[in-house]
């Protein structure tokens, strides 16, 4: 799957336009396309010399011409930072003489007459073979107003017919080959800016070829769902979908939240522990940022991303068969990019919400060759509860959460044992960004990323006392908090006229720490944990802290040749992880591992066929502790890509040496633990396939099925107790770490697009089931996360050009009741989830400046969807006194919530 313009409409359109022009257009020399190109200028008056400059700014002399003679100058800011021209003349040989005051700065024009487009390049000597066939061209997509690099832009051509792409890499190069003897015209898109089309000749040989696209109205950093560029027919069924801040149903655009409305990801609630993407644990899910992992995805409990939207310019997502160039954990990987600064002038931009307040601010150093920025976001949640915040601090450190017990105080009738009191919670992020650029086209980028969560809730609960007759009030607060930081310095680097290479250091540091006073631990043994009722549950005290370091260093190696593109690198990790509990079962434990991991790779991507198209790759990983050796082999093809009907299979197998454990009740900050000699790494084998049909520029379809068999999951000893345990032998740590999954399903997608609106429908099919000796006597049982059936609905409504409608309805069947391993009399599973959230946004150009307004409802119908069951304390009041029990009840996901998010940028 590739990246494709804003509209498909228009991206067809313009793909046609393009390929008249192709078949109408003669390719012309520079000398002659000067003249021919000048006689269509407006303001055309031979003889006179309407153009004088003496030492001006390139920059500004580009701008000139092209505000008085009506040409769009496509170049790299660096090729024209710092450099002054001077000449003068008419506009019949405007570019003439430009293109003689280029010479001595090596530079040069190559005019696209047609389009009245200019070229501004260096002096290469041209690279073309003697036959004029797979001459490879090199080009750089950017930001027409800002110069910043727009990375996985769509670049889409016609060959023999029929219609080829790829996308830019994460720095905006694109590489490719093409069969063409004197010219081809290319179809460049990225959502948020206008197609551009222009025509690069055969013997354009080692030039770099700059692509400006003038922005649109941007609705965020658009979301590439992918697997490998390879060189095919572009599908864009996904990318209305996915783009960040398109929909914000919280008030805080963010990736995470619009991720579920793929079929792959399982429909999560409000607060998420994190994403489960066909069938793996939410720690099987990898989220980078600039290259490094970032072990905290989310601010408040899921409700949030841990991301500022405003920074963030293109993610890529890969949820199936990843390529060898990522480690590629059992769920996938989403890469985030920090967007460069701007490289032409200062810019920015500040926003409210009813729950944070941000501003961002850019700009450009070193006369133009780089650029910096820095941006913030912090919440007042403290400060502001006209949206009810408290309600949202409760729901994530499940201090009051909503459920079926009656809330007053009934006699004989059981209510809530918690008296909820003040609440305190604050979120922060910061991002921080500096590029450097050389003329030959290197760049030395380094980024920054801060951020955390603070929240802490004071609450009293009633508990029985031996000797009392009536239940004391004693403290049940609790606090959770995490800060994570990472940083990366990448030198990405041409080498000849094809290859490209990118070497990156950086360090990713986490740390945690959670505390709940009223933790209700379960023990089906009836022999672990003392008894107060005949229940198998007692209300303790629970604590955790949780600290990681990762240092890396990493080197990869892109060579395009022939249709194909090679890749080879390696990367090199240091992980120390400290982690200490404390519990009823657990009086202090702890300890601090430390461990190296290498990984090297190989992997090649392209046509090998001219109706097969392939990506086949390995990667060996070797992790210190426990001298784990592993390979994870990877392979993906697809048949017939440039027909409107093609298919595709493939499977990899992939190791996680890292784990995240997950604490039911509380949706805290992340745990994570790493591998041993006797806890050996985890793995998956994915296998997968799909049918995918064009069926019209506006009706798209396509099937997926998908097996996947696990080993070594980890989980929690709490999370487990739940079920029957059976104790063969003591736990040396408080996580079972054998674990064995199996997941299949099939998932099917329909999209359609009648101008204004989008609809697209998504029905998925599919099973999660967890095997463990120790566990329900080794049989298969269903994961927590398993909902067999799930359906979304998305509709988007654009009116004019200032106003976007959304619309999604989401439903599933219910997951697994935790209860029924213990309680004969309860269900199997919860009841269906359904959901609908609506939106708007507007925006508005004012001043030199654009206004935007945000608002949306979570739970438009306010349905009290239940999230799981568990027991609650509960107090009876009775002649005999106030008693405190345990009541299996149904705790709800959040109810109907507005938002509002108001911003300017400038």
């Amino acid at each position: 799957m590739f990246a494709s313009g804003q509209k498909e409409r228009k991206s067809v359109a313009c793909f046609i336009l393009s390929f008249i022009l192709t078949v109408a257009a003669i390719t012309l020399p520079v000398s002659d396309a000067f003249g021919q190109a000048a006689d269509d200028a407006r303001g055309q008056n031979a003889g006179e010399h309407e153009f004088a400059y003496d030492e001006a700014p390139l920059r500004d002399v580009l701008s000139d011409v092209r505000e008085r003679a009506g040409f769009h100058f496509l170049y790299r800011d660096v090729l024209v930072a710092g450099k002054t021209v001077s000449f003068t003349s008419n506009a019949e040989e405007v570019l003439a003489r430009l293109n003689d005051a280029l010479t001595a700065h090596g530079l040069r024009l190559r005019v696209d007459a047609p389009r009245n487009q200019v070229l501004v390049v260096e002096v290469h000597e041209s690279a073309a073979n003697a036959s004029g066939r797979h001459a490879p061209i090199r080009g750089v997509v950017v930001d027409d107003e800002h110069g910043t690099r727009l990375p996985y832009a769509t670049v889409t051509w016609y060959e023999d017919r029929r219609l080829r792409g790829t996308a830019t890499d994460a720095s905006g190069h694109f590489r490719l080959h093409v069969s063409a003897d004197t010219a081809v015209d290319l179809s460049i898109s990225h959502i948020g800016y206008s197609t551009r089309h222009i025509r690069v000749d055969a013997d354009a040989g080692a030039e770099l070829i700059p692509v400006r696209l003038v922005p649109e109205t941007a609705y965020g950093p658009e979301v590439i769902v992918s697997t490998a560029a390879l060189q095919s027919e572009v599908d864009t069924t996904w990318h209305h979908l996915l783009q960040a801040g398109i929909f914000s149903p919280l008030g805080e655009s963010g990736v995470m939240r619009s991720l579920q409305t793929l079929p792959s990801v399982s429909l999560s609630t409000a607060a998420t522990s994190g994403l489960n993407v066909r069938g793996s644990r939410a720690d099987g899910f990898q989220v980078l940022l600039d290259g490094m992992s970032i072990y905290n995805q989310s601010h408040l409990f899921g409700l949030f991303d841990a991301f500022n939207e405003d920074v963030l310019q293109t993610v890529g997502l890969y949820y199936g068969i990843a390529p060898a160039s990522l480690q590629g954990p059992p769920g996938g990987t989403l890469s985030f990019v920090t967007r460069t600064g701007s490289m032409t002038g200062v810019h920015g931009s500040m926003g409210v919400s009813n729950t944070s307040g941000k501003g961002t601010l850019e700009g450009p150093f070193a006369g133009g060759r780089g650029s910096w920025l820095i941006s913030g976001r912090r919440s007042y949640l403290n400060a502001f509860d006209g949206f009810d915040n408290d309600a949202l601090i409760r729901l994530g450190l499940d201090v009051g959460r909503e459920t079926d017990v009656p809330t007053g105080p009934v006699r004989e009738v059981p209510v809530s044992a918690l008296t909820t009191g003040d609440a305190s919670a604050h979120f922060y992020d910061v991002h921080g960004k500096l590029a450097y650029e050389w003329a030959p086209g290197a760049r030395l980028v380094a980024s920054g990323y801060v951020g955390g969560d603070e929240t802490l809730h004071r609450a009293e609960r009633f508990a029985n006392a031996p000797h009392s007759r009536d239940a004391p009030l004693i403290n049940a607060d609790t606090k959770n908090s995490w800060h994570n930081a990472a940083a990366s310095l990448r030198l990405q680097t041409p080498i000849g006229s094809t290859a490209y290479a990118e070497s990156v250091a950086g360090l990713s540091r986490y740390r945690s720490a959670f505390s709940k006073d009223d933790f209700v631990y379960t023990d089906p043994t009836r022999m672990l944990l003392p008894q107060t009722d005949t229940s198998h549950h007692v209300v303790r005290p629970f604590s955790n802290e949780n600290e990681l370091l990762e240092l890396k260093l990493a080197q990869n190696i892109d060579v395009p040749a022939s249709g194909t593109t090679w890749s080879a690198g390696y990367a090199f990790h240091h992980y120390a992880i400290d982690y200490h509990e404390q519990s009823i079962l657990r009086d202090g434990f702890g300890g601090t591992q430390e461990s190296a991991q290498a990984d090297v790779f190989a992997q090649v991507e392209g046509r090998f066929a001219s109706e097969i198209a392939l990506a086949a790759g390995l990667r060996t990983h070797y992790f210190q502790r426990g001298r784990f050796f592993r390979l994870s082999p990877r392979l993906r093809v697809r048949l017939f890509p440039d027909r409107r009907l093609s298919f595709a299979a493939g499977f990899s197998r992939n190791h996680q040496f890292v784990h995240r454990l997950y604490v039911e009740q509380s949706t805290h900050a992340d745990i994570w633990v790493m591998s041993t000699a006797e806890q050996p790494p985890g793995s998956v084998d994915h296998v997968s396939a799909g049918t995918y049909l064009q069926a019209s520029p506006r009706l798209h379809f396509q099937v997926e099925a998908y097996r996947k068999h696990f080993t070594n999951l980890r989980e929690h000893e709490a999370s487990a107790a739940r079920r029957r345990l059976r104790p063969i032998s003591p736990l040396l740590d408080p996580w079972l770490h054998d674990n064995e999954g199996r997941a299949r399903g099939i998932e099917m997608m329909a999209r359609l697009d009648f101008g204004t609106v989008t609809w697209t429908n998504s029905y998925t099919l599919s099973a999660m089931e967890l095997r463990n000796r120790r566990v329900s006597d080794g049989s298969w049982y269903p994961a927590d996360w398993d909902r067999r059936h799930q359906l979304t609905s998305h509709m988007q409504l654009s009116i004019g050009e200032t106003l976007q409608l959304h619309l999604i309805w989401a439903s599933g069947s219910g997951t697994p009741n935790a209860l029924a391993h213990a309680v004969p009399r309860e269900p199997s599973r919860l009841p269906a989830y359904h959901r609908m959230d609506a939106g708007l946004r507007w925006h508005q150009a004012v001043g030199s400046g654009t206004f935007e307004v945000k608002a949306s409802v979570f739970n438009v119908l306010d349905r009290a969807n239940t999230w799981y069951r568990r027991p609650v304390p509960v107090a009876t009041r009775s002649p005999a006194g106030r008693r405190v029990g345990l009541m299996n009840v149904d705790v709800y996901d959040l109810g109907r919530r507005p938002s509002l998010e108001i911003s300017y940028s400038f």
